[in-house]
């Protein structure tokens, strides 16, 4: 989540030592549209856009309107994933009309006090899936220990039936973000560097790979 073009393609070269599956980029503070194809051209891993609200956790300001737009430029351009939130306003037509640019969607819910019940969790998912998701997002907040281990029973049992992403903010949350894709988790994510993190509880994927190579 940078600011700049320059940074951002930086970022990106930086990165790519460490084999990433694929990137996020946070679009919550760059202005306009123009860079998006530059950045697109700059690596051939698939590539999510995202542009997260305040009220979701992320520091986008702007007009719903003006988020839609660069959101569909970005599909315009080639991303490969477009994120969009659960409780977007027409969320299924959304996912629809990103789909018909040749997009795959990441329908996301974010819960940023809580882990609910596992069964909320699955009304959540069903509900992403009935909009159209061809990848499932759902990511609580830790308060507890046993939060983390709701997360991965939930991705356990349901990673069968839907592309999931699923685990816990925060420092509780850390064993979720880092087993989820052991428990059949779709993907989790990294921060880019320390003090790079764009959700609580996120490792550099410098650690995160470190870890993962010590299984």
């Amino acid at each position: 989540m940078e600011r700049t073009l320059q940074r951002t393609l930086k970022v990106l070269e930086n990165l790519e030592q460490y084999d990433p599956d694929l990137f996020e980029i946070r679009l919550d503070l760059m202005k306009g549209t123009s860079s998006l194809a530059a950045m697109r051209g700059s690596t051939n891993r698939p590539i999510i856009a995202t542009i997260r609200r305040t009220v979701d956790g992320g520091f986008f300001r702007g007009t719903e309107a003006a988020r839609l737009e660069a959101l569909v430029k970005a599909t315009e351009v080639g991303f490969d994933f477009v994120d969009v939130e659960l409780n977007a306003r027409k969320v299924g037509e959304l996912a629809a009309r990103f789909q018909k640019e040749g997009a795959r969607v990441i329908v996301s819910y974010h819960n940023m006090k809580t882990t609910p019940a596992t069964t909320v969790l699955e009304s959540i998912l069903d509900r992403e899936k009935k909009a159209g998701a061809d990848v499932c997002k759902i990511v609580t907040t830790a308060m507890k220990a046993s939060d983390s281990l709701r997360c991965l029973t939930f991705v356990n049992e349901q990673a069968r039936y839907a592309k999931l992403v699923c685990f816990a903010m925060g420092r509780l949350g850390a064993p979720s973000r880092i087993l989820s894709p052991v428990f059949g988790a779709y993907f989790t994510f990294a921060s880019s560097a320390v003090g790079k993190e764009t959700a609580s509880g996120q490792m550099p994927i410098s650690a995160l790979r470190a870890l993962y190579r010590s299984f």
